[in-house]
């Protein structure tokens, strides 16, 4: 059994010193490259979508506002038919286009006004307002399709147009002070198989983005050899950031991603020539300035001694995306094991990188850490819910549990998941990190509601985010104050799907073997960290007595807050 490992993990050191404001932001993913599980109503087509007879589902929200002419609601009486089976991603949904008989008219044509409708809608002027006003984040990261600026050969579905809206929120967040780091979500191929990348395949791999053939030559630089698709994948990086700089956008657009989550069987040897000459084009066309952050391959480990140089490496960012819901140990853990869990291992994975020797003492002068992409969800699979999702819908138009509300208990513990990871992201005490960003900004209806950003502000399980020259820890406490502020109801984990249903060799899949998660976090309990050591059980009891007493017999009685909820439940 692994150990308490609080020991190896560099905490508290009086020389790290925070000189840059925290990075807080969102993603506006399921915009300009499309998921469905973001927006499901947009991927559940029908023969009349296919002949551009465009209707859409109440509440639907990607529909046209219902007073656009273009608003045309489902009739329950209509003859329309679902395409079955649906799209599965975006290459699929505009496949259907082109491969449908029944349209007379230009099937490309068609396919991109129906994305223009999407692009139009799903992100609104008042959706930046109140990410700024209510949820006080400094940035947003935009996935971009490789193909956005027209890099789209015979034979792919791909439409372009999307660039315009994107220049459209740039000029929002010009007016808001949001910055804008916007990544290259897909390549050629696919770097990884899931379906944001574009293209899903069978099984995970980067085999269609890094794999060559008979044709393909040696970069100038190395004896690396660079694929077709790579070296497509490089033309995106220059176009899109030439077409930033042209379109005099760099006081907003301050960071660029140049590809997201390439598939841990790529070559390292490609990837790290990719990341070299995409390097030197974003920052050619974007200034020596510009943040670059570059993915981390689900192993930040693989990155120690790269990009360390301070001069010519300074401002850049290694990119780790953390969920617990990919594997099915993650899903099945209590409340305050999903809390522990994301003190030891979300912690361990943050800091494994980027420091100047192999000791880990010193960070880098040169790449530092952004976790790119987190969320509240934490019990359900969601290809899984999303077949039922799909399926409700086929059935009578209707996604299922589109409307649905979460508990009051479990509102409390998605607060509690929330700033533990926001503590740990930031791993403030190391000097490794400069912030994160959440996903996503918005979802369509109830069944992925743990995952919306807005909807976590109007029911407060998300907190506003801090100024952004404090640190969540400063406002929350340490995560392992939090796992001890954390009620251990497992009657609010409604794992799904069934763990008896599925295959345990998951690709993901991960050994749940650390003390302190194991424990429930009680191993901490005799010599906690900080301010609690040695205060053991007794001092728990003592403090929900006191607790209690307090509220019992305050002559003013007051409506609790969410935090005072919390600090009682031990």
């Amino acid at each position: 059994m692994q150990h308490d490992n609080r020991s190896t993990i560099q905490q508290d050191k009086p020389w790290i010193q925070q000189d840059k404001p925290w990075i807080r932001g969102v993603n506006l993913g399921g915009w300009l490259v499309l998921e469905r599980f973001i927006t499901p109503y947009f991927f559940a087509i029908t023969d009349c979508t296919l002949r551009g007879d465009f209707t859409f589902h109440p509440d639907q929200i990607d529909a046209p506002p219902s007073t656009s002419s273009n608003y045309q609601l489902v009739d329950e009486t209509s003859t329309c038919q679902p395409v079955s089976p649906y799209p599965v991603e975006e290459w699929t949904l505009l496949q259907a286009f082109v491969d449908s008989s029944s349209s007379t008219a230009d099937p490309k044509k068609l396919a991109k006004e129906y994305m223009r409708v999407h692009w139009d809608n799903f992100v609104t002027r008042e959706d930046i307002t109140r990410l700024k006003n209510e949820g006080h984040v400094t940035h947003v990261r935009v996935p971009l399709g490789h193909w956005i600026m027209g890099d789209i050969k015979e034979g792919e579905p791909w439409v372009d147009g999307g660039w315009e809206f994107f220049e459209r929120l740039v000029g929002w967040c010009r007016e808001e002070g949001i910055e804008i780091w916007p990544d290259i979500h897909t390549a050629p191929g696919s770097q990884n198989g899931f379906d944001n990348s574009g293209l899903l395949l069978d099984n995970p791999t980067c085999d269609g983005w890094d794999g060559v053939d008979g044709d393909d030559a040696s970069s100038s630089n190395s004896d690396v050899v660079l694929s077709t698709n790579v070296k497509r994948s490089l033309k995106a990086v220059q176009d899109i950031t030439a077409a930033i700089a042209e379109g005099n956008m760099t006081d907003v657009v301050t960071g660029f991603g140049i590809l997201n989550e390439p598939f841990l069987d790529c070559d390292i040897r490609v990837l790290k020539e990719f990341d070299n000459q995409a390097f030197a084009i974003a920052r050619q066309n974007l200034g020596e300035d510009a943040a670059i952050y570059i993915p981390d391959m689900f192993d930040s480990k693989k990155w120690n001694g790269w990009w360390t140089d301070a001069e010519d490496h300074s401002n850049t960012f290694l990119d780790s995306h953390y969920y617990h819901v990919f594997a099915e140990k993650p899903r099945g853990l209590s409340p305050r094991q999903h809390i522990a869990y994301v003190c030891q291992h979300n912690l361990e994975s943050t800091v494994a990188c980027c420091y100047e020797d192999d000791e880990k003492t010193v960070p880098s002068q040169g790449i530092s850490r952004i976790i790119g992409e987190w969320s509240a969800s934490f019990d359900t699979l969601v290809v899984d819910k999303l077949n039922v999702v799909m399926a409700g819908i086929a059935a009578d138009g209707t996604a299922p549990e589109f409307h649905r509300k979460i508990t009051r208990k479990r509102k409390a513990f998605l607060r509690n998941f929330v700033e533990a990871q926001m503590v740990t992201y930031e791993a403030a005490g190391t000097g490794v990190s400069s912030g994160w960003f959440y996903w996503n900004f918005k979802m369509e209806g109830g069944a992925f509601a743990e995952w919306d950003f807005l909807r976590g502000l109007k029911e407060r399980w998300i907190p506003a985010i801090p100024d952004a020259d404090t640190s969540s820890v400063d406002l929350y406490g340490t995560c392992y104050d939090i796992i001890f502020k954390t009620s251990d109801d497992e009657s609010i984990v409604h794992e799904f799907p069934d763990p008896s249903s599925l295959d345990p060799n998951n690709w993901q899949g991960v050994a749940i073997d650390d003390d302190v998660v194991v424990s429930h976090g009680q191993s901490l309990v005799k010599g906690r960290p900080g301010d609690h050591d040695g205060f053991g059980y007794f001092g728990l009891i003592l403090l929900a007595i006191l607790s209690i007493c307090y509220f019992v017999f305050r002559k003013k009685p007051r409506k609790q807050s969410y935090i005072e909820v919390q600090n009682i439940a031990v």
